[in-house]
């Protein structure tokens, strides 16, 4: 088995997951939200994802910005923030947070969330994680 290239310090972990719950405990639209490491790692998670554990999201979660990326420099656009895409299920969002610990937020909406509150919630984790996050 492959050991994870990136070592997340406790207080990282402990913060991301306090604040996951802080933000997205009110919205019954999020069904998932998970911070993970850019390599694929998770750290925290709130609410139940597909494969139970999340690792799955979490592994796709660098590869999914990357490709965000990617597209962003095809259009002549410099960086990529949030890549969300809708299914017949629901909205997936996948955000880069840049503290000094960086890691991607990915949440899943349930179908018929309302978009606008979710994506209000991305942003206000995205500023706690940002000045809470420290290596």
């Amino acid at each position: 088995m492959n050991k994870p290239t990136t070592i997340v310090p406790g207080q990282v972990a402990a913060a991301g997951a306090q604040i996951l719950q802080e933000v997205f405990a009110s919205f019954d639209e999020i069904q998932t939200a998970l911070l993970c490491t850019p390599d694929g790692f998770m750290i925290a998670s709130h609410g139940v994802p597909a494969d139970r554990n999340g690792a799955q999201m979490a592994a796709m979660a660098g590869s999914m910005m990357a490709m965000a990326r990617a597209v962003a420099a095809e259009i002549g656009h410099s960086g990529s923030r949030r890549l969300t895409f809708e299914t017949d299920d629901g909205t997936a969002i996948f955000h880069s947070v840049d503290s000094q610990f960086p890691c991607i937020l990915c949440t899943v909406v349930r179908k018929g969330g309302v978009l606008g509150r979710a994506l209000w919630a991305v942003g206000e984790a995205d500023s706690q994680l940002t000045s809470r996050l420290h290596a």
